[in-house]
């Protein structure tokens, strides 16, 4: 049965809701800002999270993989978490060393924690540059058709970025799961992109 408007949004506010109580009940914030700068990216920081997902990215001074185990440590001793994982993606296109946990919430659900940690002077695409730019220009209008479409790609399990699916609504126009599929067959997608709204990238 296909959501509301109304329960999408209510949906997507209780995900965002969580997923700062995780935040606060792992203490990951202040556990990483020991070694960096935590930024809260993704659907939560964007206010568009349907899914029980979590993206940080940490800027650090000296990037040490030891200083990652020390977090991951000290979160794995709270009640809840059922595993963390590491992996060095240095030399790979992301250029940074990436952790996750997962964690079951009260509720059952169980939620996944994905965190990047790069050097300061990270020159790739950042996903914090996107947050205050999507921010101003979402609408409650191109919000909720965000919220429709995210509805859709989950059900049906369509393969689309969350990123493509923006660039898709507020450059393209797209409202309707037809329209993103022509959309996304016109333009190249999945792929790691310095956009945001209204910028010539978007094609």
């Amino acid at each position: 049965m296909t959501e509301s408007d109304a329960a999408l949004a209510a949906r997507c506010q209780e995900r965002c809701r969580q997923a700062r109580t995780i935040l606060d009940d792992l203490g990951l914030l202040p556990a990483w800002s020991r070694f960096g700068r935590p930024v809260l990216v993704g659907a939560v920081a964007h206010g568009l999270a349907l899914d029980p997902d979590i993206d940080l990215e940490i800027y650090c001074p000296r990037l040490d993989p030891g200083d990652g185990f020390v977090v991951l440590g000290q979160a794995a001793a709270r009640p809840g978490v059922l595993e963390a994982r590491f992996r060095n993606h240095l030399d790979g296109p992301d250029q940074a060393l990436y952790w996750q946990i997962r964690y079951r919430a009260g509720d059952g659900a169980v939620w996944k924690l994905d965190m990047w940690s790069a050097a300061e002077d990270y020159a790739l695409p950042r996903g914090e540059q996107l947050v205050e730019p999507l921010r101003r220009a979402l609408t409650p209008e191109t919000r909720q058709a965000i919220l429709r479409l995210k509805a859709w790609r989950a059900a049906t399990n369509t393969a689309c970025l969350s990123i493509d699916l923006y660039r898709a609504v507020l450059d393209g126009g797209v409202r309707v799961p037809a329209e993103l599929l022509d959309w996304m067959a016109g333009h190249e997608t999945g792929v790691l992109t310095a956009w945001t709204p209204g910028c010539s990238k978007s094609s």
